[in-house]
C-alpha cells in the first residue's frame, strides 16, 4: 500500500471550522486496507446505506429513514380520512411538513419556526458523505496490489460497485437540487458540485452544470459496466450486478431523453433476466418487495416507510395499538388500478393488519406488519432495482422513438404477470404515452421514482406534461388529554412550479455562499377548514 493512501486519513475537505457537513471527509482508517476483503468491508460499511429498523415502545421509532422525503413530495400520499392523531404520531408528520406542503424553506416546522435546519441538510450531506467514501475506496482500490486472481477480481468488483453508487448518489442530488435535465439548456443550468477525489480541499465550491453532473453519472456507470461485466448473479441483492448497472444506465438515459441509449440498456438488462413475479390474484397476505423476490435485482439499504406512515395515528381502544395510517395512498393512485390488477392488493391494500379503516387504502409493498416490528427490513423503497423497470424503460424508449407497436408489446408482457384477464395494450401516440406513464406509476409507486418522473415529464420535448397537486395538512390540539383535529389547510403545487426543485440547504448556503440558491415561491394555504365546529 502506498503511503499516499493514508495521507488523507482523518483529514477534512473543508476548513475545520466548517459548520456544515457538506463535503467533509468522513474518514475511514484506510491504513488497515491490506487486501480486497478490507476494501469490500469498507464498501459495505461506509459506501452503502444501512438497513432500516422500526420498533415500538409507547410509540413508534425508526432508524435510517434515508430519503423517505421523496414519497412526501409527489402525488402518491394523502392524509388519512376519519381519524384523529395520537401525540406520538405528530412528531413524524411535523418533520415532513415543509416537504409535504412545498414550503419555500424546508427547515421550518408547521408553526413557522426554524426547527429543522439540520434535518434539511441531512439529505444533502448524506449523499455527499457516501460520495466521498466512494472516492476514497476507489483511490485505495486503484493502488492496492493483489496476490491472487480472486483478490484481483474482488478488487475490481469493489471499484465497480463504488462507481455505481457514486453515480446513484449524484443522480439523487442533481434530481433533488437542480432543474430537470432539458437537452437544450442542461449545459447552462446549475446542477450540484462534483468532486471525485479524496484529496483535502479547503476551497469554496461551485455548482457544476446539470450536463456536467450527468456526464459524471454516465462516466461512472460506464466504468461500473466495465468492472462488473462478469457479475451476472451477485452474491446477494446488496451487491451490484451487471443487470442493475444496465437498468440504472437505462434510467439515466430516459432522464436525458436519450431514447436510443435507454432502449439499448433496457434490452441488455432483459437479455440477462426477464423474470417477473406472477401477481395475478394477489392477496394482502403477501408483501411483494423482499429479498426473496427474484425480481429484485439490487437493494441499497432498506425501508421503514410503511411503519413511519402508521406512526400511532387515530384513537381506538388501546393506547398500545397502532391504528389507522397517518398517511394513506392518494385517491388518484388507487383509481389507476382495475380490480383485476394484482397490484391493487399487492402494492396497496384496503385490508391490512393495523386496524385500518376501509376508507383508507394503505402502503403494502414492503412488510410493515406487526410481526416485522423490531427487525431490520430487507429491501429499500428508494434504492432498489427491479426487472419490471427494464420493461417500462424499454416501452417508453420505443414509444418515444415512434415504435408504438413494440412499446405495446413490452407493456403487455409486463401486465400479463399482473392482470387477471386480458392484459393487452394496443394504443398509439399521445394515448400510449399517457397510458405508459400511468403504468409506470402503477408499477413503481412508492419506490422513489414518481417525483423524479413528474420532474422530467415537464421538459419532455415531444410529450411535455405537468400537473397541479393538492395536499392537506391538519393541526391538532389537546383537549382534556385527548388530541383532536383543530383545522386543516390545503396547499397546491402548481404545474411547472419552481418548488419541483429543492433549495440548497440553509446551513450549506450560509457556509458556502458560492453554492447559490434555487428560487422557490412562498406558499400559503389556498383554503383552511375549521375542524372543531
Amino acid at each position: 500500500m502506498k503511503t499516499k493512501i493514508t495521507s488523507f486519513i482523518a483529514a477534512t475537505l473543508v476548513a475545520a471550522s466548517c459548520s456544515s457537513g457538506f463535503m467533509e471527509e468522513y474518514s475511514q482508517d484506510l491504513s488497515r486496507v491490506q487486501s480486497a476483503d478490507d476494501l469490500n468491508e469498507l464498501l459495505m460499511g461506509d459506501c452503502t446505506m444501512p438497513l432500516s429498523y422500526f420498533y415500538y415502545n409507547y410509540g413508534g421509532y425508526t432508524e435510517n429513514e434515508h430519503y423517505l422525503l421523496l414519497h412526501f413530495l409527489g402525488d402518491e400520499l394523502q392524509e388519512a380520512k376519519g381519524f384523529s392523531l395520537e401525540p406520538s404520531g405528530q412528531y413524524n408528520i411535523r418533520r415532513y411538513f415543509a416537504f409535504y406542503t412545498w414550503q419555500r424553506d424546508a427547515y421550518i416546522d408547521d408553526e413557522g419556526a426554524e426547527t429543522y435546519k439540520n434535518e434539511e441538510e441531512y439529505y444533502w450531506n448524506l449523499a455527499y458523505q457516501k460520495i466521498n467514501n466512494c472516492n476514497m475506496v476507489i483511490e485505495a482500490a486503484e493502488e492496492l496490489s493483489t496476490s491472487s486472481d480472486d483478490d484481483e477480481r474482488l478488487r475490481r468488483h469493489v471499484m465497480g460497485e463504488c462507481h455505481y453508487l457514486r453515480a446513484v448518489y449524484y443522480s439523487l442530488l442533481v434530481n433533488l437540487y437542480a432543474k430537470p435535465y432539458a437537452p437544450a439548456t442542461a449545459a447552462t443550468t446549475p446542477g450540484v458540485p462534483v468532486k471525485t477525489t479524496g484529496e483535502v480541499v479547503d476551497a469554496e465550491f461551485s455548482r457544476n452544470s446539470v450536463a456536467e453532473v450527468y456526464q459524471q453519472i454516465t462516466a461512472d456507470l460506464d466504468k461500473a459496466e466495465q468492472l462488473l461485466a462478469d457479475v451476472s448473479v451477485p452474491s446477494s441483492i446488496y451487491h451490484v450486478g451487471i443487470n442493475a448497472v444496465y437498468i440504472q444506465r437505462s434510467r439515466m438515459a430516459l432522464y436525458m431523453q436519450d431514447w436510443a441509449t435507454a432502449k439499448r440498456y433496457a434490452e441488455l438488462a432483459l437479455s440477462q433476466s426477464d423474470y417477473l413475479q406472477d401477481m395475478r390474484g394477489w392477496s394482502a397476505d403477501n408483501y411483494p418487495m423482499s429479498d426473496k423476490n427474484k425480481e429484485v435485482l439490487y437493494s441499497n439499504g432498506a425501508s421503514c416507510f410503511g411503519n413511519l406512515i402508521f406512526e400511532s395515528p387515530g384513537r381506538k381502544s388501546s393506547y398500545y395499538d397502532n391504528y389507522s395510517p397517518v398517511y394513506a395512498v392518494a385517491d388518484n393512485l388507487v383509481a389507476l388500478y382495475d380490480d383485476n390488477d394484482g397490484r391493487k392488493r399487492g402494492y396497496i391494500t384496503d385490508n391490512d393488519d393495523v386496524s385500518n379503516s376501509p376508507a383508507n387504502w394503505t402502503y403494502h409493498k414492503i412488510d410493515n406488519s406487526r410481526e416485522s416490528w423490531g427487525t431490520y427490513k430487507t429491501v429499500s423503497d428508494v434504492f432498489s432495482i427491479r426487472t419490471a423497470e427494464a420493461y417500462l424503460n424499454l416501452a417508453e424508449a420505443e414509444a418515444q422513438l415512434g415504435n408504438d407497436g413494440a412499446a405495446c408489446q413490452w407493456l403487455t408482457k409486463l401486465r400479463q404477470r399482473r392482470i387477471d384477464g386480458d392484459a393487452t395494450v394496443s394504443l398509439s401516440g399521445g394515448q400510449l404515452m399517457e397510458f405508459l406513464r400511468d403504468e409506470r406509476q402503477r408499477e413503481l409507486c412508492f419506490e422513489g421514482h414518481r417525483w423524479f418522473d413528474l420532474r422530467r415529464y415537464q421538459v419532455d420535448v415531444k410529450h411535455p406534461y405537468s400537473k397541479a397537486i393538492v395536499h392537506s395538512y391538519t393541526w391538532y390540539v389537546t383537549v382534556d388529554y385527548d388530541n383532536i383535529a383543530d383545522h386543516t389547510s390545503y396547499y397546491r403545487l402548481e404545474p411547472n412550479d419552481d418548488a419541483y426543485t429543492l433549495d440548497i440547504p440553509k446551513n450549506t448556503k450560509d457556509f458556502q455562499n458560492s453554492i447559490g440558491s434555487n428560487p422557490r415561491p412562498d406558499r400559503q394555504p389556498f383554503e383552511t377548514e375549521n375542524r372543531r365546529d
